[in-house]
């Protein structure tokens, strides 16, 4: 970021001077895309200061509906992320995707697996120190 004391100058310099954009970047060792911006936010706003920072997307999962997210984990433990999302997409009416609700479960200090449980097997799984039934008796 440039300091105010170099926009100020960039400002000065073409205003004042009458310098090229050229010129004001290789005098004020800045490129030249700068000096472009500087003078335009001037041109634009009167001003030389920085225009505010973005705000950002707002998750919609806070408040009550990041309670209800809790509670369905509660309900339902074993729930992957997309299936959490599914039934928070019909509990409360809101639009969410599986990558919001996992940010949400982090904030939440959860964690998901990433795909259902398979159904346990009816036979046992046989181990190599059978013991009793070995070919060595």
């Amino acid at each position: 970021m440039v300091s105010k004391a170099i926009r100020e100058a960039i400002v000065r310099a073409f205003h004042e001077q009458h310098l090229q954009y050229a010129e004001i970047a290789q005098l004020l060792a800045v490129g030249q895309a700068t000096v472009n911006r500087v003078l335009r936010l001037h041109r634009e706003t009167g001003s030389v200061a920085p225009r505010p920072r973005g705000g950002g997307n707002f998750s919609p999962l806070r408040g009550e509906v990041l309670e209800q997210l809790r509670v369905l984990v509660k309900e339902r433990p074993d729930a992957t992320a997309t299936e959490l999302t599914d039934a928070l997409i019909d509990r409360a009416l809101v639009q969410t995707s599986p990558s919001s609700v996992k940010r949400a479960l982090r904030r939440l200090n959860y964690s998901r697996k990433k795909r259902r449980s398979s159904p346990s097997s009816a036979t046992r799984r046989s181990t190599a120190s059978g013991g009793a039934h070995s070919a060595r008796s």
